[in-house]
């Protein structure tokens, strides 16, 4: 069976002003608003870039086979089997370190996670999902019946929904980082 997908993605920015409080002098309120209007200037931009990849066999110059990974764009026809790379780039634009950089990335429902595949910034600690997103931890595990008894094993790999990416160091300025994950197609 081929299944279709189409990938989009949107991003939206926004800049808040602190409204004036009445009651307080004039002065104090412009003083108070320009520190606001520059600190929302100086902020951390951080531009998120996703791209997804499909593996594939070439054959290197001494005619042996190889991976090679072919861009998916737009409206693709992939089949069960395959195996996809999503990758989200992520750069520091803005001229302050950005803290706190989380990135999630769902594992859509027609592939199954390739446990183990994902890869990112060796500062980033890894956790994933089994439930939609509501709960991270690095070693999922589910309930088992054996002989009777129930027993904590492993999530499966068909299990996974989401895995997260929490970065404990800054993201400076003008650094990129990357992180990605495989999945196969069902």
């Amino acid at each position: 069976m081929k299944r279709k997908f189409l990938y989009g993605f949107g991003f939206a920015a926004a800049i808040t002003i602190t409204p004036l409080a009445l009651g307080t002098p004039v002065l104090a309120n412009l003083k108070q608003a320009g520190e606001a209007i520059v600190q929302q200037l100086t902020q951390p931009e951080v531009k998120l870039v996703m791209g997804a990849d499909k593996q594939i066999t070439v054959l290197d110059e001494n005619g042996e086979p190889k991976i090679a990974w072919k861009k998916l764009e737009g409206n693709v026809t992939v089949q069960p089997g395959d195996i996809i790379r999503f990758t989200v780039d992520s750069s520091n634009e803005g001229e302050m370190a950005a803290e706190n950089l989380v990135i999630t990335q769902p594992i859509p429902e027609a592939l199954t996670f390739n446990i183990g595949s994902d890869k990112g910034n060796e500062t980033a600690e890894v956790t994933y999902s089994i439930d939609n997103g509501e709960t991270f931890v690095a070693e999922p595990m589910v309930e088992v019946i054996v002989d009777g008894e129930v027993e904590l094993q492993p999530a499966p790999a068909d299990a996974y929904t989401h895995v997260k990416w929490d970065f404990d160091k800054a993201l400076e300025a003008n650094v990129v980082v990357d992180v990605s994950l495989e999945a196969t197609v069902k």
